[in-house]
């Protein structure tokens, strides 16, 4: 485990491979209590309020490893503190979220798989699998806080119930070909741009950054009457919550072609 931990925090570990690691960390101990393989693994894994052993496995340690490096390259005010700045601020900048708390919150509807492509993006799902909240990273730097401070809907959650109605679908076995939109309650239209908004979004967001809108909430909005239907009904399956009614005011996004809005 010494191995693991010394280079655990920079290199990208994926979810089978780290699997391997927590497999023969079990392994080594029950070779240390003599005990024959075929022994339940859960004896080690499992919490000793659930009768376990509670044993040190490799997300426990990458998590510690992975914060203890952001701590260590962010405690001066230098070049290494630079350089790990520069680098939240393109992972923000990719994933469209104004805070590290926002990055933490989007992650939550990716596999593991999907956040090994930077530092930032391994902490963020390895805080949020283990649900640790950091308190001392705002000291560092105020986009590290645990709580929101902007005061404002950043592009990632606004769209935030999109992803999960998609995720929803895939966790059943659904996807874009093989399923009935009309299941879920949702037109044809509506299906496919569910399924394209993410890269739509990450293709289209710099342009609206360039002219100025920064979040959803720096759109400009046209008023209009309830006769004119400023208001539409959101389908039951992509509403952020069930008790939800599904009514949202249209915001009409300048500044993008007819295609991208």
């Amino acid at each position: 485990m010494g191995v693991f931990r010394f280079s655990a925090a920079l290199i990208e570990w994926s979810e089978s491979e780290l699997n391997d690691v927590k497999r023969l960390r079990v392994q080594a101990y029950k070779k240390a209590w003599h005990l024959p393989q075929s022994t339940a693994s859960a004896l080690f894994i499992f919490p000793k309020t659930h009768a376990g052993k509670e044993s040190t496995l490799p997300m426990a340690v990458l998590t510690q490893e992975l914060l203890l490096h952001a701590e260590r390259c962010m405690r001066h005010e230098d070049v290494s503190k630079k350089i790990m700045l520069a680098g939240l601020n393109r992972t923000l900048d990719e994933w469209l979220c104004d805070s590290f708390v926002e990055l933490i919150e989007k992650v939550e509807l990716w596999k593991w798989d999907d956040a090994t492509g930077d530092f930032w993006s391994r902490l963020a799902k390895a805080l949020q699998q283990s649900n640790i909240s950091v308190t001392w990273a705002e000291q560092l730097d105020s986009r590290l806080a645990s709580v929101h401070t902007t005061g404002k809907l950043s592009w990632a959650a606004a769209t935030r119930s999109i992803r999960e109605c998609k995720r929803r679908i895939e966790r059943i076995g659904g996807s874009r070909l093989d399923t009935d939109s009309g299941v879920w309650g949702l037109n044809q239209t509506t299906w496919e741009l569910m399924w394209a908004e993410e890269a739509a979004m990450r293709k289209s967001i710099s342009a609206l950054r360039q002219a100025g809108y920064e979040s959803i909430s720096d759109l400009p909005r046209i008023q209009k009457t309830y006769r004119e239907k400023a208001l539409v009904v959101i389908p039951r399956a992509m509403r952020i919550c069930a008790t939800s009614n599904g009514e949202v005011l249209i915001w009409v996004m300048q500044g993008l072609s007819q295609k991208q809005r």
